[in-house]
């Protein structure tokens, strides 16, 4: 081979190689939902969580339910409220067959609390007025596992073969909600 076909074959395969490596750093430095996440398809990876009265909750004791899992900081809970709010009246719709298929989790980041005691006392409050249970994450073993958005509220379901099935973090826009309520329906219903 001379050296006027090195140069002829030379120039397109660097050029191909700089598109390669500025796509590859554009990934890596614009984070996304789907890249920050768990992507629809992947198995929900195993997790231990505390709530403020010392319950524990895992994965695996939430087989054979589908779970609607909020994940945020002190500072994100009210991220997603509509949509908490939406699912809390679809819920309570639903008859009682279908509200045993659902498990509504609600997850706080705790890894930096300070004054445990305090943070305890604050979910038991917040779970007594929302009436469901919210759990700490107090290791920060769910928020690396399942990929959460820092400083961001996250939204997973799992289905009952603990697959998840939706994921995104930041604000869920209204329009999708109808989208989530059917998911989540033909979830509980065996679909």
């Amino acid at each position: 081979m001379s050296v006027k076909n090195l140069s002829q074959n030379f120039r397109p395969a660097m050029a191909k190689s700089v598109l390669i490596a500025a796509a590859l750093l554009v990934w890596i430095l614009v984070p996304t939902g789907a890249q920050a996440i768990l992507g629809i398809g992947e198995p929900a990876p195993s997790f231990s969580l505390v709530a403020g009265n010392n319950k524990k909750l895992s994965l695996d004791m939430l087989k054979g339910k589908v779970v609607a899992l909020f994940y945020a900081t002190r500072d994100t809970v009210e991220v997603n409220n509509e949509l908490q709010h939406y699912l809390d009246t679809l819920y309570a719709a639903q008859p009682q067959n279908i509200q045993n298929q659902i498990f509504r989790l609600l997850v706080v980041n705790a890894m930096e609390a300070t004054a445990v005691t305090t943070w305890k006392e604050k979910l038991n409050e917040t779970s007594a007025k929302l009436k469901v249970t919210v759990y700490g994450d107090w290791t920060g073993g769910m928020f690396a596992a399942y990929r959460m958005r820092d400083n961001d509220s996250n939204f997973v379901i799992i289905d009952k073969k603990g697959v998840v099935r939706f994921a995104a973090s930041g604000k869920i826009a209204n329009s999708r909600f109808e989208a989530i309520k059917k998911l989540l329906l033909e979830l509980a219903n065996g679909k």
